[in-house]
């Protein structure tokens, strides 16, 4: 097992280790070397490595991750949120989202560019059908609309995940209506399915694989329902069912996609038992009792 995953299950045991032990770990670990032997100067690099990065504890004390940031809020950060390129024509709020999530859990909750990026989600991210999203600047409907009648569930999905991560660190109850509103959604929703059938409500919802990817997944959504003690509502019993039966005689779920681009990195192998995917699972779902 990579020490990297070790520190993390150790972490989610409430285990507190030394940061001298915590950076040994993170020194020797293969996965660690492979995030940050290279820094690529593209955006969507910076993201999907800060994303990476994000998942495995004490990373934000690495010079990698430190200067990877300082790149991410001197040519990603706008007024209001981050975007592909530090201007309104390239902003997205699932972008915006991911990025606030990966901060916050580096440290950087409090940073005064998150905090603009918070407050746009806060103000205009519709977590609700019917609301018409009108801002100067930024031209939504050349992405394929993020804001139709009904919002793209990817964005609206992510951006409820980016509050909990920036109220986790921060205590702001400033962001618990919407907080709240978009719980209610997703469970509207059995996390998974489209409102008015049981099909899924994108071509990747289903997917197991970790870290998070454009692709909203449902390993990302167990976690969520899991981080926000929701998974003994009845309304999510169908995405429960669906990963416990796909979890293998060896009680380990596999990888069944590898979401490619410039910078992103699946923890693990493809056919064999998943261990990082694994534990973020199983962690969420022993949650219900506790655990």
């Amino acid at each position: 097992m990579d020490t990297a995953l070790q520190l993390r299950m150790d972490v989610d045991s409430g285990i507190v280790l030394p940061r001298h032990e915590a950076l040994q770990k993170l020194q020797q670990s293969e996965l660690v070397h492979q995030l940050t032997n290279e820094l690529v100067e593209k955006p969507l690099f910076y993201i999907w490595r800060i994303i990476a990065l994000s998942e495995i504890p004490h990373a934000q004390h690495l010079d990698y991750t430190k200067n990877l940031i300082d790149r991410i809020f001197e040519k990603l950060s706008t007024p209001f949120g981050f975007s592909l390129s530090g201007d309104e024509k390239n902003f997205l709020p699932c972008y915006n989202a991911m990025v606030i999530s990966a901060l916050c859990r580096l440290g950087h909750a409090n940073n005064p560019q998150v905090l603009n990026a918070v407050e746009w989600i806060n103000n205009h991210q519709p977590v609700e059908r019917g609301k018409t999203v009108v801002i100067p600047n930024l031209k939504f409907d050349r992405f394929g609309g993020c804001f139709k009648n009904t919002p793209c569930y990817i964005g609206l999905a992510k951006s409820v995940f980016a509050l909990f991560d920036y109220q986790k660190e921060t205590g702001d109850t400033n962001v618990s209506p919407k907080l709240e509103q978009g719980k209610e959604y997703l469970l509207q929703h059995h996390l998974i399915k489209r409102l008015n059938s049981d099909k899924p409500i994108t071509q990747h919802i289903l997917d197991i694989s970790f870290p998070e990817s454009y692709n909203l997944n449902i390993v990302e959504l167990i976690r969520f329902a899991g981080n926000v003690n929701i998974l003994n509502d009845p309304r999510t019993k169908y995405a429960v069912e669906y990963l416990q039966d796909k979890k293998g005689k060896d009680k380990a779920w596999r990888v069944n996609y590898r979401y490619k681009s410039q910078g992103y990195m699946v923890f693990d192998k493809t056919h064999k038992a998943a261990d990082w995917t694994s534990h973020i699972i199983n962690h969420a779902l022993n949650s219900r009792n506790g655990f």
